[in-house]
């Protein structure tokens, strides 16, 4: 199993599944995390056993619908409820978004610990669900300057063709710089997600773009777009740290605790 990670987030439990290091066979080799998309369900109940026991942790999911909503999380949930972001506040609890093209953002706040997996795809995005997440964690007590953020593998800039009106929009609300031109006009989702956390009030240089596009790396990612709906899902998660271990005081005289 081989899972990306970021320096940003190096304090937290976190990661972006890839493909290898699963049970599933073709198209959805091998470690599918995605329950709906006609993979055999044992195979994919196995591929979680095999994250959670290498991570050690539960995950936080939800039912992804392509909004904003973000919920709170305080112990492992099925994919049940309707939302597009999750918040948590338990250790050992991972806040978690599954992805195939669309952006994985993760947020941490490095003060109060909570954490916050986004899944933003263009309609995630162009409705701010980055900015939904971040002011989840200011209900958690989070300075939103203080937040730290990682944005994960999704299609890239050089992969992400749209229609001229999707990509027009897109340059109304965040400008010529998130729209390329050329032969065919793709949209920077990384941009776009990066500017959204800044208008809630990130700093710009505590977020990391990784710049993974998964359309473009077919070892290592799977890519709706590029496989035609065919294919697997890869997962985002964050999970707060574990609370510092505190000594018990000892006596004058007394040797090491056991």
């Amino acid at each position: 199993m081989r899972l990306l990670t970021s320096e940003r987030l190096a304090a937290f439990p976190h990661g972006f599944t890839t493909r290898p290091g699963g049970a599933s066979p073709p198209p959805w080799e091998a470690l599918n995390l995605g329950g709906a998309v006609g993979d055999d369900p044992l195979r994919v109940e196995e591929n979680w056993r095999r994250l959670e026991a290498a991570t050690g942790l539960r995950f936080a999911r939800v039912r992804q619908v392509h909004g904003t909503r973000v919920v709170r999380a305080t112990a492992a949930t099925p994919p049940a409820e309707e939302a597009d972001g999750v918040v948590s506040v338990a250790a050992g609890v991972a806040a978690c978004v599954s992805v195939a093209d669309c952006v994985p953002v993760l947020v941490a706040d490095p003060d109060g610990g909570a954490v916050a997996a986004i899944h933003a795809g263009w309609r995630g995005t162009i409705g701010l669900a980055a900015a939904e997440g971040v002011r989840a964690l200011e209900l958690e007590g989070a300075d939103p300057a203080r937040l730290v953020a990682a944005i994960g593998p999704s299609i890239g800039p050089c992969c992400y063709e749209v229609s001229s009106e999707l990509a027009e929009r897109f340059r109304a609300r965040f400008g010529a710089e998130v729209v390329r031109g050329g032969a065919a006009v793709r949209l920077d989702l990384w941009r776009a997600n990066l500017l959204a956390l800044e208008e809630a009030g990130v700093c710009a240089e505590r977020v990391d773009v990784l710049g993974r596009c998964t359309a473009c790396e077919r070892e290592l990612f799977f890519s709706h777009r590029r496989d035609a709906g065919r294919t697997g899902r890869q997962v985002g998660f964050i999970a707060p740290r574990a609370p510092p271990r505190i000594a018990h005081p000892r006596r004058p005289g007394e040797g090491p605790l056991p």
